[in-house]
């Protein structure tokens, strides 16, 4: 059958106004999306997203989107897990979870060591989305619940799958269980050797472990810090400097030293009417909203300036809507990054919370020559958003936000300090301390 000719050239329009945006068309039907790295579903044992259609992965205590993913044994609190299916037809969803050892590797536990009752669920929670562009299904589990609950300390990962199949990965992530056996204090301050002053912060903490028994302290505790819920560059190998009675003590010079960074770069879409923070446009093309953020520079030789942030988070939101999670729609969000050349060997990324702390191959720009910028499209849900431009050398994990943000010892910064325990004659790493330290340490 032919199609009448004006429908050919409006597909032949819309399709072009797409292609001058350099857009990535993306199919939402579940059947033929793929996943976000060459079809590797591999389980990862981090937060990570194994299909394309799985949006806005979100992990935190119950009603407060800014807090970190952690629990304290025997607690009556809650973590609730939410995310958005773009696909927009309904799938049965299981859950499961993983105890893993200090380094993030499963450890030689038996699920029923470290769970009562079952040992998964089915997320039944699940709302379609309301006027809105892009439709979606919005998926609410929280954990622990009557069918989940927790025996043991330590990290934990949650796996979510369909079909009940467990190797059909839906998303990962990573959180915590305290039982709190130790205190600990902390002091952030500009690093103590000269040479790094400017630009680098030193943690420094003490850890009180009382009456608690640890027979060998070098060998059966483990220490993670990690800077703003980064774990590229987080540092697990420190062992304490000073051991006076029940206090180890974590007072280094060049150990435990992060690049202070720079404050996040942020902007807001809570209201797609008008323009707000940072904004530079927003058009509806193609039956999608696209916005368009003003376009930034370098700040690597800039001078620093404080503003407020959220130290990389992000928070999804809907002005005047208190239905935000299946209300707020989704917007193709296009950055711009002027440089008149590319950085030579390596790429940039957009990074932080909106691309699960790693630099992602849907967060990398590609350098427009004619334009003497990078540039990027993605889709994003409506909301209040931090985020840095971060610069990964060729072959390397660790992205380096100095290259294109600069680093300053005075930035704002969130700290994590994480302490485990492998009691003698036991096969997994207790978590038995835990602690946040937000500072400037100006």
């Amino acid at each position: 059958m032919k199609l009448p000719l004006f429908i050919i050239t409006l597909f032949l329009i819309n399709f072009s106004a797409l292609a001058a945006t350099n857009i990535k068309v993306e199919s939402i039907d579940s059947k033929t999306i793929s996943t976000t790295e060459d079809d590797d579903k591999d389980l990862r044992y981090r937060d990570h997203t194994y299909r394309d259609n799985i949006k806005t992965v979100q992990l935190y205590r119950k009603d407060d989107q800014l807090s970190f993913p952690i629990l304290f044994l025997g607690s009556s609190e809650q973590l609730e897990l939410h995310f958005d299916d773009l696909a927009a037809d309904f799938e049965t969803y299981t859950y499961t979870i993983i105890h893993c050892n200090a380094n993030w590797e499963p450890s030689d536990l038996v699920v029923t060591e470290y769970l009562s009752d079952f040992f998964n669920g089915f997320i039944e929670d699940y709302q379609y989305s309301i006027n809105t562009l892009f439709p979606y299904i919005h998926y609410k589990v929280a954990i622990p619940n009557n069918q989940v609950k927790f025996k043991l300390s330590g990290n934990y990962l949650l796996k979510v799958y369909s079909n009940n199949n467990e190797d059909d990965l839906l998303l990962t992530k990573r959180f915590y269980v305290v039982e709190k056996r130790v205190n600990i204090t902390s002091d952030i301050r500009m690093a103590t050797l000269a040479r790094y002053r400017d630009y680098k912060q030193e943690l420094d903490f003490t850890i009180d472990h009382g009456s608690y028994p640890i027979q060998d302290v070098y060998q059966d505790v483990t220490v993670m810090i990690s800077q703003n819920r980064r774990w590229d560059n987080s540092i697990n190998t420190l062992k304490p400097l000073i051991i006076r009675s029940t206090e180890l003590i974590y007072n280094f010079e060049d150990k435990n030293l992060f690049d202070g960074d720079n404050e996040y770069r942020f902007f807001e879409t809570r209201n797609l009417r008008y323009q707000s923070m940072n904004i530079d446009g927003i058009q509806i093309m193609a039956g999608k909203t696209h916005v368009y953020i003003l376009p930034e520079e370098p700040r690597s030789f800039k001078r620093y300036l404080f503003w407020p942030d959220i130290n990389g988070k992000r928070q999804i939101n809907r002005e005047n809507s208190p239905l935000s999670n299946r209300e707020a729609d989704y917007m193709i969000t296009h950055f711009n990054l002027k440089k008149e050349k590319p950085v030579p060997g390596g790429d940039i990324y957009v990074f932080g919370e909106l691309s699960d702390w790693e630099c992602k191959p849907d967060f990398k720009m590609n350098y427009v020559e004619v334009n003497g910028a990078y540039e990027l499209s993605t889709t994003l849900k409506q909301g209040y958003y931090n985020y840095s431009y971060a610069y990964l050398p060729y072959g390397e994990q660790v992205g380096d936000l100095s290259t294109i943000e600069g680093t300053h010892s005075e930035t704002n910064n969130d700290y994590y300090i994480f302490v485990y325990h492998r009691e003698n004659g036991t096969v997994y790493d207790k978590l038995i301390g835990f602690e946040i330290k937000t500072i400037n340490p100006q």
